[in-house]
C-alpha cells in the first residue's frame, strides 16, 4: 500500500511537470534531511478493563531523508510535491494517573509502547518572492497533506500493559498544510533551501488484545524543519 501511495504521488508530480513544460519555467529536485516534531496530543485510552483517564501515549520526534519535486508554473508560483523516506516513530506510554493502575503498569510510564511508520506525501503551492536572478528567494506555501500509518507494531512493554499480544491499527488522515522558507542560489543550477512546515493530522488508534479493543484519538500539529540541496533545470 505504501508503494502505491508513493507511486501515485510521483505520477501526479510527473503529470504536473508535463502539463507545465510549455511554460518554460524551471523544475527543481531537492534532496536533504527533515526533522519532525509531531507535537502529538492523545485522548486517554478507553476500553474494557481500562481505568478511565489513566493511560495515554506520546509520539516521539524523528529525522529522515527528504526529497521533493517542484515545478514553476509562473515566475513566482511553484507547485511542489514533498516526499521522503517514511520515518518510524517511537510511541511512549503515558501514565496519567498512577494510583488508578497496578504498580507494574505505572512503572511503564515513558517506556516505548509502539513503533509506528508514517507515509505523508504533501502537495504545496508556493509563492516565491523575488525573481530567478535573486540571490535569496523567500517563499510561503499552502497545500494538502495525506498521512497513512502503514506499519504499527506493539512492543513487549505494551503487550505486558494490555495483558497479551497486541495488534495496532491507525486510520488515515487528510488535512491542510503550510510552509515558509528561503532558497539561496548557489553556483550554476544549484541552490540550498531551508523550510519550516506544519500540517493538520489526526488519527484514531485501535488496539486489539485477544479480542479486547481499546481506542484513543490522536492529533498532531507537527513542526517540520527541512534543509535541502536543490538542482534546477
Amino acid at each position: 500500500m505504501k508503494h502505491s501511495i508513493i507511486s501515485a504521488a510521483v505520477a501526479t508530480a510527473l503529470a504536473m511537470s508535463a502539463c507545465s513544460s510549455a511554460l518554460a519555467e524551471s523544475t527543481t529536485v531537492n534532496l536533504g534531511v527533515t526533522y519532525i516534531e509531531p507535537n502529538s496530543s492523545a485522548s486517554a485510552i478507553s476500553g474494557p478493563y481500562t481505568p478511565a483517564n489513566a493511560l495515554s501515549l506520546k509520539v516521539k520526534n524523528q529525522t529522515t531523508v527528504f526529497f521533493s519535486l517542484g515545478q514553476e508554473v509562473a515566475p513566482n508560483v511553484e507547485v511542489e510535491l514533498a516526499l521522503g523516506i517514511p520515518p518510524t516513530h517511537d510511541v511512549s506510554i503515558v501514565v496519567l494517573n498512577p494510583s488508578a493502575v497496578p504498580g507494574s503498569a505505572a512503572a511503564l510510564n515513558g517506556a516505548v509502547g509502539a513503533k509506528v511508520r508514517q507515509v505523508a506525501p504533501t502537495l504545496f503551492v508556493n509563492y516565491k518572492f523575488g525573481d530567478s536572478r535573486s540571490q535569496f528567494r523567500p517563499f510561503v506555501g499552502l497545500g494538502v497533506n495525506y498521512t497513512k500509518f502503514d506499519k504499527a507494531d506493539s512492543t513487549a512493554a505494551n503487550n505486558a500493559l494490555n495483558g497479551g499480544p497486541t495488534t495496532l491499527k491507525l486510520t488515515d488522515s487528510t488535512g491542510l498544510a503550510a510552509q515558509l522558507g528561503v532558497t539561496a542560489k548557489m553556483s550554476g543550477a544549484w541552490s540550498v533551501t531551508g523550510s519550516l512546515a506544519t500540517a493538520q493530522v489526526k488519527t484514531k488508534l485501535t488496539s486489539n488484545t485477544l479480542g479486547i479493543e481499546r481506542k484513543a484519538d490522536i492529533k498532531f500539529s507537527p513542526t517540520v524543519f527541512t534543509l535541502t540541496a536543490g538542482y534546477s533545470f
